[in-house]
């Protein structure tokens, strides 16, 4: 239980509050730190896809910009990008920071991080997410892994993690 414990903390803290810490800003640490702290908000980390693991040059999740309604929609376009092996996805997070190609009229800026909710404090997956648990593995298997996809999320603009790049209204 305790290896478990240290896990799930692991990724709270360290992969998902530390990011949301160091590439968030103001608006995401006043929204989120406490919950972070204190487990009220518990997150998960979104980079390894299916096809191409933790290569970011290779991704296909997208993440485009809608300047009519000043959303992100987040997509898995293939199998292939699926979030893959995610600790605490499959039961117990209400976030994920997906790493995503950000498009902005027309234009690929890139790999940027963005805050996507993925269930309600009910733990209810919300729509448009799709979790699916890792299933049965030869050790650990109290660990909560998940695939996750996603089908035109559409998330504020504000979800973007903005420490070092920003996106405008138009």
């Amino acid at each position: 239980k305790q290896w478990y414990q240290r896990r799930v903390r692991a990724v709270q803290f360290n992969l998902f509050g530390g990011t949301v810490l160091k590439l968030g800003t103001e608006k995401h640490h006043d929204k989120l730190l406490a919950g972070i702290d204190t487990l009220a908000d518990i997150g998960c980390f979104g980079l390894t896809e299916l096809g191409y693991g933790n290569n970011a040059v290779e991704m296909e999740t997208t993440a485009t910009y809608d300047s009519d309604t000043g959303e992100l929609i987040v997509n898995t376009p293939t199998s292939l990008a699926q979030k893959y092996w995610i600790t605490n996805g499959a039961l117990h997070a209400h976030h994920i920071v997906v790493f995503a190609h950000l498009i902005s009229g027309g234009k690929n800026h890139g790999i940027h991080a963005v805050l996507v909710p993925i269930r309600d404090k009910e733990l209810n997956v919300l729509p448009g997410v799709l979790v699916e648990e890792m299933g049965y593995k030869m050790g650990l298997n109290g660990v909560d892994n998940a695939k996750l996809t996603f089908d035109n999320v559409r998330v504020p603009r504000d979800n973007l993690l903005d420490k070092f790049s920003t996106l405008s209204e138009d």
